[in-house]
């Protein structure tokens, strides 16, 4: 399929080239959040463990993804972007619950920051961002 094939598929009059922080554009339906990687493990599998950790599941339906996209703070702590969609409040529950027993962060963007869930924040211009 061609660009002007998907530009017009999708009613739109350009495709972004660039992309953006996960969480500072919201679409409705989807939650994004960092979690810490303090195990220095990669990430994908902090991610499986994160997905797989509490049994049985809390959430009803929908999916999470890793939104390949690392934000290494000023202090050095380092956080990744995954998103969720359906049972938001279910996947927002069952993530914060596994994430505390592997003992990790959980921070939200908020306007231009991070805040961390022990309130710190930190401004992304601050931050380095890498994409996967």
């Amino acid at each position: 399929m061609t660009t002007e094939q998907i530009k017009k598929l999708l009613g739109v009059s350009s495709i972004p080239t660039e992309r953006t922080v996960p969480g500072t554009q919201l679409f409705e339906g989807r939650e994004y959040c960092y979690v810490s990687n303090n195990s220095q493990k990669d990430f994908k599998k902090t991610f499986d463990e994160l997905v797989d950790y509490v049994s049985p599941p809390i959430l009803k339906d929908g999916g999470v993804i890793n939104e390949a996209c690392k934000l290494t703070l000023p202090n050095g702590e380092i956080f990744q972007a995954i998103s969720y969609r359906g049972d938001i409040e279910g996947w927002r529950r069952q993530i914060e619950q596994e994430a505390k027993a592997l003992n990790e962060k959980i921070a939200k963007i908020e306007t231009d920051s991070i805040v961390l869930d022990d309130m710190q924040s930190f401004r992304l211009t601050d931050c380095r961002i890498d994409f996967d």
